[in-house]
């Protein structure tokens, strides 16, 4: 886990094993980001890496892992007051 701290925001960045990078911006100070980015691999995982005519290295296109994405990202900011 790496962290940049630009002007008012932090970047928040999970390096997985399987080369992928997710990171989040966020405001200093912002709670669940280590937890929110493994929920992230998560999908990841559940819909691109186990499908079977994904090869690593490919640009991400897979509407369930995008849809499921969307869903988590928005259930997250309802739960933390966001909009």
């Amino acid at each position: 886990k790496q962290g940049i701290l630009h002007y008012a925001f932090f970047n928040s960045l999970l390096n997985y094993i399987a080369g992928t990078k997710f990171f989040v911006v966020v405001e200093p100070g912002t709670q669940g980001m280590d937890s929110l980015l493994k929920n992230i691999y998560d999908l990841y995982v559940d819909y691109v890496l186990k499908n079977p005519f994904y090869e690593v290295e490919m640009p991400i296109r897979c509407e369930l892992f995008e849809l499921n994405l969307f869903q988590f990202v928005r259930k997250e900011r309802l739960m933390s007051g966001g909009r």
